[in-house]
């Protein structure tokens, strides 16, 4: 259910109905990867089952497996950079939605992504983010915002490098 919704959403649906007609539609290629025995399941089926699944175990796996297609040879390059994700504030209600992202430079793999309440709450975030991810033998690049005593101690801890830019002062 999931890799066909993952499918479905990256070929453009928006809705339990446009997977649903996706997966009729693409049931022989589906079927190369996954047997859909009982064929693609209706649209309310489709919904409730992903309803259930908690985005954060799902964000869990997506990133063990993106680690499992990281390059190991040399120094690997990881970027972090927090973005507001465009399209996602809605009037004056709802804020945008703001993630601090951790990127393998030479492939794009994105390895790791954590929701940031603001933009000065970056620091704690990548700070999280390091604590939690294998940086041993990466080079580590962010921008001024990151040049902080406590940053550059955890990618040392973590047996890493780092390349952290410091703004620079007016005169």
């Amino acid at each position: 259910m999931i890799f066909l919704t993952i499918a479905a959403v990256l070929c453009g649906a928006t809705g339990w109905k446009t997977i649903n007609i996706f997966g009729e539609a693409q049931l022989d290629w589906l079927r190369q990867y996954r047997p859909f025995s009982n064929g693609i399941p209706t649209r309310h089926s489709i919904g409730r089952i992903i309803r259930g699944v908690k985005a954060e175990s799902m964000m869990s796996c997506f990133i063990n497996f993106s680690n499992t297609l990281r390059d190991r040879d040399g120094k690997e390059h990881i970027s972090f950079d927090g973005k507001v994700a465009c399209g996602s504030k809605h009037g004056d209600d709802i804020a945008a939605l703001q993630l601090m992202t951790a990127m393998v430079v030479d492939n794009g793999l994105i390895i790791r992504q954590h929701e940031t309440s603001t933009k000065t709450n970056e620091i704690p975030v990548m700070q999280s983010m390091l604590k939690h991810m294998d940086i041993e033998n990466a080079v580590i690049t962010a921008d001024a915002m990151h040049c902080q005593k406590e940053t550059a101690t955890l990618i040392r801890e973590g047996n890493g490098d780092y390349v952290l830019q410091r703004e620079k002062e007016s005169r």
